[in-house]
């Protein structure tokens, strides 16, 4: 086969392939599902009570940061499987992190540093709130993400358990308020942490190339 042949070839077997939405606008559509069914979630688990101390910025402060966290994270996690967007993955991510760990830092009190060990049985509810509760947003996140050019694989998982684990996160401090905001830190932020390294390791296993390609190949006809 010459070039002439192959390139004949070529252009007779071409596909119409749609591009994917922007980054942003993928983020906000996963974004407008997910917050539905985290406040859903926590409407269940409150009876749509409002949280005590609900006017305290000890308390709303960090919930608006782990929200914008999210923002950050799921941005980030869209941009990576795309060519040429993903060089502030990284970047993003410790961003994210940063904002929320530091909300908590900053409305922390510090005056019970045994707190986070004695509110154990207590805590152990909102992790499983944070990790079962985010399996369906995790599923759907990267349902949408593997439309995409995973490149790397572990920083987009990154990106996906942070974005997972901050907006869970919300829900569980909701339902669930601490009495402190280091049990927060330690808790809260120990399980997004391990959920994050364990993404990054993993990753490999859900975000691949080659199946972004078969799953966005047609057959030949």
């Amino acid at each position: 086969m010459n070039t002439d042949e192959l390139i004949e070839r070529l252009a007779k077997e071409l596909q119409p392939v749609r591009p994917l939405p922007r980054p942003g606008i993928r983020a906000t559509v996963w974004l407008l599902g997910a917050a539905a069914y985290v406040g859903a979630l926590a409407v269940a688990m409150t009876a749509g009570r409002l949280p005590a101390g609900i006017g305290d910025v000890r308390m709303w402060l960090p919930l608006v940061a782990a929200f914008l966290a999210t923002l950050l994270a799921a941005r980030g996690a869209f941009a990576s499987v795309v060519p040429g967007h993903a060089a502030n993955a990284v970047g993003t991510l410790v961003l994210a992190a940063l904002v929320w760990l530091g909300a908590l830092v900053a409305t922390s009190e510090w005056q019970l540093p045994a707190a986070a060990i004695a509110s154990a049985r207590h805590e152990w509810v909102c992790v499983a709130v944070i990790v079962g509760g985010g399996v369906p947003l995790m599923v759907l996140l990267a349902a949408m993400l593997r439309r995409g050019a995973p490149l790397k694989p572990g920083r987009t998982a990154a990106l996906a358990a942070m974005t997972v684990g901050t907006l869970a996160n919300v829900g569980a401090c909701w339902s669930l308020p601490h009495a402190s905001n280091e049990i927060t830190l330690v808790w809260h932020g120990g399980t997004v942490l391990a959920l994050v390294l364990v993404a990054a390791v993993a990753g490999r296993l859900v975000f691949t190339w080659r199946t972004a390609v078969r799953r966005n190949v047609p057959p030949p006809s």
